[in-house]
């Protein structure tokens, strides 16, 4: 096979490409964001504070990447909000130490702005 070809080949089609998920997806994934995110705050007020960076980890990549799509072409300020939000800010502020009440508060910040992605993807 001609080198071209068997690049091509490797390729793949745009069918290889994950299909985005559906408004409707996104809001289930939004209300398992949501439920994540609530479970890594009671982690954390327990004093698992390496558990809790972890649970909002994977409350990210498990379940608010699902709604990254979706909300983008509905609220691209919004999603970009959320996603600094929970990946780097929530994160680093659990890596810190800080205070279970400070976490609580961007906690529920984040949760209203989940609540607004909820609106958006109707």
């Amino acid at each position: 096979m001609p080198l071209l070809a068997a690049v091509l080949v490797g390729c793949g089609s745009d069918s290889s490409k994950p299909k985005a998920a559906s408004a409707e997806t996104a809001r289930s994934e939004v209300a398992a964001t949501r439920d994540a995110l609530n479970t890594a705050l009671a982690t954390y007020k327990a004093g698992d504070h390496a558990k809790a960076v972890d649970q909002v980890s994977e409350a990210y990549v498990s379940h608010f990447e699902e709604v990254e799509e979706p909300l983008e072409g509905k609220d691209d300020e919004l999603k970009e909000s959320l996603e600094h939000a929970i990946a780097d800010d929530l994160r680093t502020d659990m890596k810190a130490g800080r205070p279970a009440a400070a976490i609580e508060r961007r906690v529920n910040t984040i949760l209203s702005g989940l609540d607004k992605a909820d609106a958006a993807l109707r």
